[in-house]
């Protein structure tokens, strides 16, 4: 028995090693990637606004569009795997505090207006009143919920709704939920949906890197709450993010 303890822990020290020598490696891989697409991407941005002068063919400015937007998704990709890997590894930093759920929601909702104005998707807020703070990092809460409203979008329908909500459950926790009226997935496809750099075939006609919904839910995990996804074809999805009381994490 102790020999088979002693293997264990040993497995367990190799992959906590294989999790840090990875994150060190994308920390300094990111570094040197982000540096050159920051130039490319500024360079992009000047040359479209023409700020030296006007520069010729206006093919030209449809171009410097997409070598901004490739850009922006290359540096979109390595700040997502990055921040996974930093999660994996347990090297990401939270800063916990007491946090209005509500007012970050509204938040939240207000920069994703455009885009579901965009898709002709009506977004609806239904927040509980007096609801308590929630012991949360509030940077990674964001992520949470801007990640999870543009998927909401994203895969919907003109027409279609996207209800966030907020309400205090019968043990003290508050709990967020993100329903929407779009495409939704079976049980198989949510698996395939939650590993990393799968996408649902469905899905794949918006872009995506594949690493939406599982850094969503590793930043869930990571902020102490539990996470669960209901969703059916044509029927939509509903996210449910359940945070415990402060009490309860103190208690810890």
């Amino acid at each position: 028995m102790e020999g088979q303890w002693c293997w264990f822990e040993a497995a367990r020290l190799a992959a906590e090693s294989a999790n840090a020598a990875k994150s060190d490696f994308l920390t300094r891989i990111s570094h040197e990637i982000r540096t050159p697409l920051n130039a490319i991407m500024g360079f992009a941005e000047v040359m479209m606004e023409e700020r030296l002068g006007p520069i010729g063919s206006p093919r030209y400015k449809e171009y410097l569009k997409d070598i901004r937007a490739s850009g922006a998704h290359v540096l979109s990709l390595v700040n997502d795997l990055l921040d996974l890997s930093k999660i994996e590894a347990g090297k990401m930093e939270l800063s916990f505090s007491l946090v209005d759920a509500n007012a970050t929601i509204a938040e939240c909702a207000s920069i994703m207006q455009a885009q579901a104005n965009q898709g002709r998707v009506v977004m609806r807020l239904a927040l509980a009143a007096g609801l308590p703070p929630l012991r949360a990092d509030a940077r990674s809460l964001k992520q949470i919920l801007l990640n999870l409203l543009s998927n909401a979008v994203k895969f919907n329908e003109p027409g279609g709704q996207v209800i966030v909500s907020s309400a205090l459950n019968d043990a003290g926790s508050v709990v967020i939920r993100v329903k929407d009226t779009g495409i939704g997935m079976s049980e198989a496809d949510v698996a395939t949906a939650l590993e990393p750099f799968r996408q649902v075939g469905a899905l794949r006609r918006a872009s995506g890197t594949g690493l939406g919904l599982p850094l969503t839910k590793a930043l869930i995990e990571a902020n102490h709450a539990s996470f669960s996804i209901n969703s059916r074809h044509n029927e939509g999805t509903l996210i449910e993010i359940a945070f415990p009381p402060p009490q309860a994490l103190a208690a810890e």
